[in-house]
């Protein structure tokens, strides 16, 4: 029956991590991907694709993500890559599975709140986060077999060294083996493979820079411009207070008490009150923790309703083929839909009646990612790659973009001084408003309208 609910679960976890590709940075992102399959090796070392901050250095890598989107996008499209999505969720399903002590049913709930409640990471669809969040709970496996047979240990390296070459994200590998260190008392040979870890960190093309990207997203005020990197609200902080809590009290009830869990969860915690996107991290660790001390496997009573998970299961998974995986077939296989439902309505009419778009082109934020892609010859003011940026005056990119859009002082004084070539934006804006009616006067000229963007074509360069 065990074998029976797991399978049955699994394949739920496949059909609801069949999700539309919405992310805005996908773009971009496979733009990379692309060119290096080309034999353009370095397109993405430098800041090819905006003219505001051409010099820019930024170190984030991402190679190995975007060299895989770009080459399953080639061959399958989108399904393609919402596939793969789905197989990166069940792998992490089996994962949690293997790290989370209770019975099946209390596991899979488990996961399924910690999915759902992970929203701003997950419902964009495939996005280099979530590939962390795989790895994140490969680290938490190997942390908890190579309690026992130090061997896996060996394995931390290698993970670390797909991981820095994939997200970002990969110091919480190393912060995952850092507490392990910690409660193992230093020990000699976990602290060789910590080193060993760390060192393979710095294979990649940037070296140790990817730690000075790690300290300007640490740094930058990201919870005032991007959405997910907004803290949960005032409710759910309270709710991940009182859940930390809760783990405090079982792991301090037992006899042996686990700093590695008390590190652990300190840590998630404080990173989910900064952040939605850290959710992702927290509830499984908060399902790790509880099961692990509460010792479930000895109530009997709880196997007593394998019975209605296996029927909630099938619930899921029949709610899931006829309402999400027709939407995202839909959304995946229509160019139109992923114009207009997407996580931004993209200016795809305006790029197919006005071709001739080129140059520099001051553009909607959301439609930087989208312009890269489709239209190679073109450079953007900014795009999703640059919000933890910083100009000569220690601005983000995304808040000089703010400052030219709501037409504050010297905005247009910054567009001719950068050599704009054309406006890209969205009707209804402070800059659209403003030009409306006085585009002449500030050395524009409107040369194509609809319902979803408009261009203006500069007139004094």
């Amino acid at each position: 029956m065990n074998k029976f609910l797991t399978v049955i679960f699994l394949i739920s976890v496949f059909i609801i991590g069949f999700l539309s590709v919405k992310d805005p940075d996908f773009g971009w992102h496979y733009r990379c991907g692309e060119d290096f399959l080309k034999g353009n090796y370095t397109i993405c070392l430098k800041n090819n694709f905006s003219y505001f901050l051409p010099n820019y250095r930024a170190f984030n890598p991402s190679f190995i993500y975007d060299i895989s989107l770009a080459f399953i996008f080639d061959r399958f499209g989108f399904l393609g890559i919402s596939l793969l999505g789905s197989f990166i969720f069940v792998l992490a399903a089996v994962i949690f599975l293997q790290i989370v002590a209770a019975p099946l049913p209390l596991i899979f709930i488990g996961y399924f709140i910690s999915f759902y409640l992970s929203e701003p990471v997950f419902l964009l669809g495939l996005r280099s986060q979530i590939i962390t969040f795989l790895f994140f709970l490969i680290s938490l496996y190997l942390y908890e077999k190579a309690r026992k047979n130090m061997r896996y240990l060996l394995l931390f390296p290698l993970l670390l060294l797909i991981w820095v070459n994939t997200h970002i994200g990969f110091f919480i590998g190393l912060v995952v083996l850092t507490f392990a260190v910690f409660e193992k008392r230093f020990n000699k040979y976990w602290v060789f493979i910590l080193i060993l870890a760390f060192i393979a960190t710095l294979v990649n093309p940037f070296g140790s820079n990817v730690y000075r990207e790690i300290f300007n997203h640490a740094t930058a005020n990201l919870n005032t411009m991007i959405a997910e990197w907004v803290a949960p609200p005032t409710l759910e902080s309270l709710i991940i207070v009182i859940l930390s809590l809760v783990d405090l009290i079982v792991i301090f009830k037992r006899k042996k008490i686990s700093f590695f869990q008390i590190f652990l969860l300190i840590f998630f915690t404080v990173l989910g009150l900064q952040a939605r996107r850290n959710l992702a991290f927290f509830y499984p660790v908060f399902f790790y923790v509880l099961f692990k001390n509460l010792k479930l496997k000895s109530f009997n009573y709880v196997n007593n309703i394998t019975l209605i998970t296996g029927s909630a299961l099938i619930l899921i998974i029949f709610l899931a083929l006829t309402l999400d995986l027709p939407t995202t077939f839909k959304f995946d296989t229509s160019w139109s839909n992923y114009c207009t439902d997407g996580a931004a309505t993209y200016p795809c009419h305006a790029l197919k009646t006005f071709p001739q778009l080129s140059g520099n082109v001051y553009a909607t934020y959301e439609w930087g990612g989208f312009l890269i892609w489709q239209k190679p010859g073109v450079k953007v003011f900014v795009d999703g790659r640059m919000p933890a940026w910083h100009d000569e005056n220690g601005k983000s990119p995304y808040e000089v973009y703010l400052t030219i859009l709501q037409t504050k002082n010297g905005w247009n004084e910054k567009l001719q001084a950068l050599k704009t070539n054309y406006l890209l934006i969205t009707p209804g804006t402070f800059m659209g408003l403003l030009l409306e009616n006085d585009s002449e006067k500030y050395g524009w000229k409107k040369i194509y309208e609809d319902q979803s963007a408009v261009i203006y074509k500069n007139q004094i360069e």
